[in-house]
Formats: C-alpha cells, sequence, structure tokens
C-alpha cells in the first residue's frame, strides 16, 4: 500500500510548496519594460463574482446558479516606506497622493516556483507563471506612523480591470504540472474557452457564443 501523500502528490527532498521568497512583484513602465517593486510586505488578491440563485415557486430548492454581475478584482499592499519613496512612487507613477492619478497601470506577479524544473533541477526559461492585473487605479492609502513601531508602513488597495495567468504566453491549464508535480487537469475540465479567458486580455468567458449550448453539455454529463 502507498504511503502518505496517496493523492498522487510529489513527496521528494525537494521544496514543491509555493513560498513567498519564491515571487517576484513588478510594475510595467510606459515603454513596455517591467521594473520590480521592492520593499513589499504583502499582496492580497481579492476575486469576487456576483452570483444570484434561480429559484421557483413549487420548487424547494435552487435549481441553478448564474452570474449576475461583472468580476471584481481588489487587491491589498503593504510596503514598507523604503528608499523615500511612496507606495505609488514605488509602482512607478509620478505623484504621492492619488488625487493625482490620471492614467491606470499594470502590476505582474512571477511565481517562480510554479515554474516547471528539469531533470536537472533547472527551471526552465519562461516556465514561470505570471499574473497581471490589468489597468489598476488606486481606490484607498493608509500611512499609519506610530511612536510604538519606528518602520514606517503604508498600506493601499487597489482595483483592477481584469486579471491573466500565463505560462510560456499560454494559458496555464495546457501546460504541464510544476516540477513534474501531480496535475488534476488530466483528467479535469479543460475548455478552450476558459482558458482563453484566463490567459487573454479578455474581460471574462461569457460573452463567447453557444454559452447555453455549453451549459446544456454539461448538464448532460453530470
Amino acid at each position: 500500500m502507498p504511503s502518505y501523500p496517496s493523492t498522487g502528490s510529489r513527496l521528494t527532498s525537494s521544496i514543491s510548496t509555493t513560498l513567498s521568497t519564491q515571487i517576484i512583484i513588478q510594475v510595467e513602465m510606459n515603454d513596455g519594460s517591467v521594473e520590480p517593486v521592492g520593499a513589499v510586505k504583502e499582496l492580497t488578491e481579492t476575486q469576487t463574482r456576483g452570483l444570484a440563485r434561480i429559484v421557483e415557486i413549487g420548487t424547494d430548492g435552487v435549481i441553478e446558479i448564474v452570474p449576475n454581475k461583472a468580476t471584481e478584482f481588489t487587491i491589498s499592499l503593504g510596503r514598507t516606506v523604503f528608499d523615500g519613496l511612496s507606495l505609488p512612487e514605488a509602482f512607478g507613477r509620478g505623484f504621492r497622493n492619488i488625487q493625482a492619478q490620471r492614467f491606470p497601470f499594470n502590476i505582474q506577479v512571477i511565481d517562480v516556483s510554479a515554474g516547471i524544473v528539469d531533470n536537472q533541477g533547472v527551471v526552465g526559461q519562461n516556465s514561470t507563471v505570471i499574473t497581471t492585473y490589468h489597468n489598476c487605479w488606486f481606490n484607498r492609502t493608509s500611512t499609519p506612523i506610530k511612536a510604538e513601531d519606528y518602520i514606517i508602513l503604508q498600506t493601499a488597495e487597489v482595483w483592477c480591470e481584469f486579471i491573466t495567468s500565463v505560462r510560456a504566453g499560454d494559458a496555464v491549464a495546457k501546460s504541464q504540472a510544476a516540477g513534474g508535480g501531480r496535475s488534476m487537469l488530466t483528467q479535469g475540465q479543460v475548455d478552450p474557452v476558459e482558458a482563453a479567458a484566463d490567459s487573454a486580455r479578455r474581460l471574462g468567458a461569457l460573452d463567447f457564443a453557444g454559452l447555453l449550448r455549453a451549459g446544456f453539455n454539461l448538464q448532460n454529463l453530470s
């Protein structure tokens, strides 16, 4: 009998758990280049999709759940005031106060630990997972100054229009698992429409044609 883990996950001497030390946060500049953002203490991504429960008279239960509004993306940031830069300045903005923002910007988060590792244990070039938060706007900033802690930590809440995640320029679901580890996608549902919405510059997947037919096919499979 196989020992733990029994799910097929990798259990070797290598580290396969994602670590914050393997995360790179950078910002896209106007000329298309990217610059790393230093002294970031935390970054929390929140995705919220509005849903509605559809019920009917005479039925004691929910007959369907459907999206009823656009997905909302919020990023909470915490950064030590470092190198004399405020948080907006550290993200390549030419201002300190968010009332001055005139143009949106993009934030990139690179997960090095999700990169595909070859037989020599080297992460392949362009195999890391790159998540991009598109067209970001500062919604709120906070700069508490405390006598008990000399180090100033500035926080911000950022809204973005949509998110994309890619590996080697394509949808992450289309590539092999990182480091040769377990992949549930082999027997899972990999829909080309969902893959395109996850990796391309699209606002969502519901504007694709054939949505009703896809839902009917899924009900037949269940």
